[in-house]
C-alpha cells in the first residue's frame, strides 16, 4: 500500500486451523488538523469490485500536505466471507451487517459471541469511535450492479450524499444492528455508496467512486478545491411507511437470466429513467430451452437502483432488479 498511510492489523480471534482472524487497518494522517473520515468495504464478502480498488486508489492519491484531518480505512471488514466470495460468513452463516447491535449485560452469564459478532465488536471498539464521517462501500454480486447513495435525513448525511454526485439517492434509516446504525450511534455521519458490481471493474464505475470520495472530502473541508455541483438527482424514499416505493423483482425459479440489450451496463451506470423498453430481462430454462419468465418495467418511467448487467446464471429467489417509479421520486436539480 501507499507509503503515506500506516498499515496495521486489528486482531479478532483464532480460527480452528490456527490462523489468526484479523482486520486490515490503513490510517492516513494529514498535515493539518481536521475531522476523521472512515472508509469501509466488504461487509458482504461477495462485493469486492469496485469497492476495494476505490479505497486503494483514494489512499494512493491523497497528498498529506493537502489533507486536513485523517482517513481511516478498513477495506475488508469480513475476511472469512470475502475468502469464499460469499455474502454471509461460512463459519456462522451470519450477515455481518446484522451483528452490530448493543448486547445486553447479564451479571451471571457471559455469552460467547459468534465469529461475526466478534468481528463487529472489534469494529465497534477499535474503528468506529474515531470517526466523524463514514462512507461504507457496497456493490452488486456477480450478476448485479448497483448505482445509488443511501443517506438519512440528517443534514450532514444529506450533504455528503449529494456531494458524491450519483444520479440516484435512496433516503433510508439505519437499523440498530447494522454497521451504519452503530457508526451513527457512536457519533459519525454516514452514507452508503452502492457502486457497481457484476463481478466487473469498469473504469467509469471505479472512477466515479474515487471522484465521489474526493468531492465529499472537499465538501467536508478535508481537501482544498471547489466542490463539484451534483447532477440532477432522483431521490427515492425508503423510510418507514414508504417501503412500497421499491419494487424487488425476484426469480421464481433458477435459470439463465438474459437482460434486454437496452438494459446494459451503460443504462445501469447512467441512472436515468428507463422508458419504452419492451422488457427488462427474460429467464431461460437451460434444460428445455424455453423462456419461463419475462420481467417487465413496472412504471412508465423506471429507475434502476440495482440491475442485471449481463447474462448470468441465477438461483430461484435471487433478486434480479430493484426498481422505483421515477415520477414518484423527488428531483433535486
Amino acid at each position: 500500500m501507499s507509503e503515506k498511510s500506516k498499515f496495521s492489523w486489528l486482531p479478532v480471534t483464532t480460527l480452528s486451523d490456527g490462523a489468526e482472524l484479523r482486520l486490515p487497518l490503513h490510517v492516513l494522517k494529514g498535515d493539518r488538523p481536521g475531522p476523521t473520515l472512515g472508509l469501509t468495504a466488504l461487509i458482504h464478502g461477495d462485493e469486492p469490485l469496485p469497492s476495494v480498488p476505490i479505497i486503494r486508489r483514494v489512499l494512493e492519491l491523497i497528498d498529506p500536505a493537502q489533507l486536513s484531518g485523517t482517513v481511516m480505512a478498513l477495506p475488508v471488514c469480513n475476511p472469512v466471507a470475502a475468502g469464499v466470495l460469499a455474502r454471509n460468513s461460512p463459519l456462522d452463516g451470519a450477515n455481518l451487517n446484522a451483528a452490530f447491535g448493543e448486547s445486553g449485560e447479564d451479571a451471571t452469564i457471559q455469552p460467547v459471541r459468534t465469529v461475526s459478532e466478534q468481528i463487529a465488536a472489534v469494529i465497534i471498539e477499535s474503528f468506529l469511535p474515531h470517526l466523524d464521517y463514514h462512507i461504507d462501500f457496497h456493490a452488486g454480486d456477480d450478476g448485479l450492479a448497483v448505482h445509488m447513495i443511501e443517506f438519512t435525513d440528517d443534514p450532514d448525511s444529506t450533504a455528503m450524499a449529494r456531494a458524491f454526485n450519483m444520479p440516484i439517492l435512496l433516503r433510508d434509516e439505519w437499523g440498530a444492528n447494522q454497521l451504519w446504525g452503530a457508526s451513527a450511534r457512536l457519533g459519525a455521519k454516514v452514507i452508503v455508496a452502492e457502486c457497481g458490481g457484476g463481478g466487473l471493474l469498469y473504469d467509469e464505475w471505479f472512477e466515479r467512486g474515487v471522484r465521489g470520495v474526493f468531492n465529499v472530502m472537499r465538501q467536508l473541508g478535508m481537501l482544498p478545491g471547489e466542490v463539484e455541483k451534483p447532477p440532477r438527482q432522483y431521490v427515492v424514499d425508503n423510510t418507514h411507511g414508504h417501503h412500497r416505493n421499491l419494487v424487488l423483482l425476484r426469480q421464481r425459479e433458477g435459470g439463465l437470466l438474459l437482460p434486454h440489450p437496452a438494459i446494459n451496463p451503460r443504462a445501469s451506470f447512467d441512472g436515468q429513467p428507463i422508458e419504452g423498453a419492451p422488457y427488462l430481462a427474460q429467464l431461460l430454462n437451460s434444460y428445455d430451452l424455453t423462456v419461463h419468465e419475462t420481467y417487465e418495467t413496472p412504471f412508465a418511467r423506471t429507475l434502476m437502483l440495482a440491475a442485471a448487467v449481463g447474462p448470468a446464471w441465477r438461483a430461484a429467489g435471487d433478486t434480479v432488479y430493484i426498481l422505483a417509479d421515477a415520477d414518484a421520486a423527488e428531483v433535486w436539480e
